[in-house]
């Protein structure tokens, strides 16, 4: 890849603060989520008062989750029955409305292991503090200029920002790669025919508060796609408004601008700095 734009030492600075500060702190009032002894994740005093409420009636078929005044306490069980009782917990705070953007969709909780400790509704990860995960793959042309899709007016999340060519969930039974495949595809109009230039790069894990119930915290396993200067991206599932091709310093100039959602803008001034890098530049 060609850069063609010479990026100063505080540009880079701040690009490489955007990255540094994507993992913040939790609310010191949030009480923590424990799963088999360990620290998980965290609710909001709001959400664990409405647990508790619900976990107080006489008829509750609870046998896997407890709440202290202090912490909501996870059984080590099977990921089926575990599952089952998170459900229950979450149709019902869904009620309460302490959770928002609802999607019907699950995503798998992962142990240190790797193995699925348990399935949970999307927005209830943010409503628990837990860890989900993502893809998020930078589309570059040959000579150096990155497509980025500009997100749908009816997205729940983040409506009208900018985002990197494909970027989303991993959800529930889908490893990392088919993700990443089936976002291409659905989001960007990628086929196979170009997968043989998709390089996985990394991750990053970031985390931030979404006042006032939820923290989002998600590790972004982050790719690069070559693609040829004469494609386009073509979106298939109404994700996405449309796409456009920028240089590097138009890119810079929305991260800067807050134009970006807050997970691209640090996939991206990652994406920046690595390449810089190997081309050398001061």
């Amino acid at each position: 890849m060609k850069l063609n734009y010479v990026i100063s030492e505080s540009t880079q600075s701040a690009l490489m603060e955007i990255i540094e500060t994507a993992y913040r702190s939790i609310p010191n009032n949030f009480p923590p989520v424990f799963y088999n002894n360990q620290v998980i994740g965290c609710i909001s005093p709001t959400c664990l008062m409405y647990i508790q409420e619900l976990l107080d009636q006489d008829q509750n078929e609870f046998f896997l989750i407890q709440v202290t005044k202090d912490a909501l306490i996870l059984s080590n069980a099977s990921s089926h029955d575990l599952s089952l009782e998170l459900k229950i917990l979450a149709e019902f705070l869904r009620t309460k409305k302490v959770f928002s953007h609802w999607r019907n969709e699950n995503f798998s909780f992962l142990r240190e292991d790797s193995h699925e400790a348990f399935q949970l509704e999307r927005a209830a990860f943010r409503g628990f503090g837990l860890m989900s995960h993502a893809v998020h793959i930078n589309g570059y042309t040959e000579n150096g200029l990155l497509w980025l899709a500009t997100r749908s007016d009816n997205k729940k999340v983040d409506p009208g920002l900018m985002d990197n060519m494909t970027a989303g969930g991993i959800s529930a039974q889908e490893t990392i790669q088919t993700c990443a495949i089936r976002e291409l595809w659905e989001e960007a109009g990628v086929t196979s025919y170009h997968l043989k230039n998709l390089y996985p790069i990394g991750s990053i894990e970031i985390r931030r508060p979404l006042p006032p119930n939820e923290v989002h915290h998600e590790k972004l396993f982050t790719f690069d796609l070559i693609v040829e200067d004469d494609w386009t991206p073509s979106n298939n599932d109404g994700e996405v408004h449309h796409f456009q091709k920028c240089t590097l310093e138009e890119i810079v100039n929305l991260i800067f601008e807050e134009k970006m959602t807050q997970d691209a803008a640090v996939v991206t001034a990652d994406f920046i700095l690595r390449h810089l890098k190997k081309e050398t530049l001061f």
